[in-house]
């Protein structure tokens, strides 16, 4: 559904404000996190499937194998689930202005 050109307006001017106000916090709204890489999820399996493979040994041999591998596992999720740190935007000063102003 469409805005209307007075919600339009409405909107502009509200981000306009949220930018003069707290760009820090209007920088971090407008970026966007990347979607996990094919490489990343690769070593987010392979942590798992060790661990689990781990996991079901120490159960067989010595629990602390077992101990170990529930913490690869773990890590491999939290791996998974961190998002990587995105590179400082060389136009990060520039957010209040319309990006067809900016100076390349």
């Amino acid at each position: 559904m469409a805005l209307s050109a007075d919600e339009q307006r409405l909107l502009d001017q509200l981000e306009e404000s949220l930018r003069a106000e707290d760009p820090d916090l209007a920088r971090k709204l407008e970026t966007h996190s990347e979607a996990p890489t094919p490489r990343r999820w690769a070593i987010v399996i392979a942590c798992f499937i060790a661990g689990l493979a781990l996991l079901i040994v120490g159960m067989l041999v010595d629990f602390r194998i077992s101990v170990f591998g529930f913490l690869v596992m773990f890590a491999g999720v939290a791996v998974g689930m961190i998002r990587p740190k995105q590179a400082k935007d060389p136009e990060a000063s520039n957010v209040g202005e319309p990006s067809d102003r900016r100076q390349s």
